[in-house]
């Protein structure tokens, strides 16, 4: 490996640490029901994802492991993210069924006489 390569792959290593850190720290505001910006990750992984095609097979082999862990921390926080959807879905529901019934209530008491 050449030196090139050797301060390629550590950069590659360190974003992808980095990533993972993102990924935890994302799923952790959202557990506290804080809204979280998803833009700045995708670019992230678009450049972790290019910068790992340009490496040699066998580097990009080496780092399978480390690949399959970012997945899954992905597919954690797409699982809070549709939870929190779902909670969301919900309360929504319930304040449109509460809005229905006050307008009831108000449309009945400007009818009584």
């Amino acid at each position: 490996m050449t030196q090139e390569e050797l301060m390629q792959r550590n950069s590659i290593e360190s974003e992808m640490g980095a990533l993972a850190n993102r990924l935890r720290t994302a799923r952790q505001t959202l557990a506290k029901g804080t809204i979280v910006d998803l833009a700045p990750i995708e670019q992230d992984v678009r450049w972790l994802c290019s910068s790992i095609e340009s490496l040699p097979g066998a580097q990009k082999r080496e780092l399978h492991p480390r690949l399959v862990g970012l997945l899954e921390e992905i597919n954690y926080l797409g699982e809070n993210l549709r939870a929190g959807l779902g909670e969301l879905a919900q309360l929504l529901g319930a304040a449109g069924e509460r809005t229905r019934a006050l307008s009831a209530y108000a449309t009945q008491k400007m009818n009584k006489p």
